[in-house]
């Protein structure tokens, strides 16, 4: 058994509880973990590679961050220790991934799984991810088809999901999804182009009162047969784009009389905020420079 194993059942999974995901590689492929530092601070890992290997990585260069697989086939790479940032940037690891099964508790400060195809669900939240304070980018592109409910209920400080699920085949959203998070300024293309996405909670956005971007939130989201209330958000001023295109498959005629945010004083920035939403059925008192 790995150190790393050995740990982890010594705890009896309290306080080392490992972060893990699974790779699909071919014989002979080399993979190397997507390090980077968070305000100086560098990982201090010990990382089982599932093929009864194990490394000790205590910096984003460290060589040993890298692992040559010698048969193909599909590893549970388990990592414990201090682990600031995991982001994936490198094409071809992008499609080794095949899950991601626990967040753990390894302190993530900043975490990216842009592009991995072949990731179609994600864990439910853990207190390891309250230290996440940006989720920029981080299941854009992925395949994932729905959103644990309470995902980000530990991330108190997040204050931007900008793209955080925009081009994934999610089909609705969880009622509770933002509600801890209280200093949120930036939700623009959170759920851009996804294209699956039937169904959004009314109250969505209810505790999220400190935002002022909702830039392209909703754009492309061409099944949308409901839209958020917006009443609680007083403080946007970016409305720009946020349901652009969203009705080509004619969801909007089920939206009802949509929200006069051009009302507000001062107005909001909303160029195209309402583009194409023929099926509103207030679409043609809304201004021309909304739509």
């Amino acid at each position: 058994m790995s150190i790393a194993r050995r740990l982890i059942a010594s705890s009896g999974g309290g306080e080392v509880e490992p972060f893990k995901f699974q790779l699909t590689v071919s014989a002979g492929q080399t993979y190397g973990l997507p390090l980077f530092s968070v305000a100086g601070t560098q990982p201090n890992i010990i990382v089982d590679w599932g093929d009864s290997s194990e490394s000790t990585v205590t910096d984003v260069n460290d060589a040993n961050r890298f692992h040559t697989y010698t048969s193909g086939g599909t590893y549970t790479v388990l990592i414990i220790g201090s682990l600031p940032g995991f982001r994936v940037d490198n094409d071809t690891y992008k499609l080794l991934y095949s899950a991601i099964l626990e967040w753990g508790n390894v302190g993530l400060r900043s975490l990216n799984f842009y592009g991995c195809v072949n990731i179609t669900s994600i864990p439910s939240a853990t207190n390891g991810l309250s230290r996440v304070t940006q989720w920029n980018n981080t299941f854009r592109g992925t395949s994932i088809t729905s959103i644990p409910s309470g995902l980000f209920a530990f991330s108190t400080s997040a204050y931007e999901f900008v793209d955080t699920f925009s081009f994934t085949k999610i089909t609705s959203v969880p009622n509770n999804l933002f509600d801890n998070n209280t200093g949120v300024s930036s939700f623009a293309s959170t759920f851009n182009a996804c294209t699956s996405l039937i169904s959004v909670p009314n109250e969505l956005f209810r505790y999220n009162t400190t935002v002022i971007n909702f830039s392209s939130t909703f754009r492309n989201n061409r099944a949308l047969t409901n839209i958020p209330t917006f009443q609680y958000n007083q403080n946007v001023s970016i409305f720009l784009n946020v349901f652009n295109m969203s009705s080509t498959n004619n969801g909007s005629s089920n939206w009802g009389t949509v929200e006069a945010l051009w009302s507000r004083n001062p107005e909001p920035l909303g160029v195209n905020a309402f583009n194409n939403c023929t099926g509103a059925t207030n679409f043609s008192s809304i201004p021309i420079n909304w739509k």
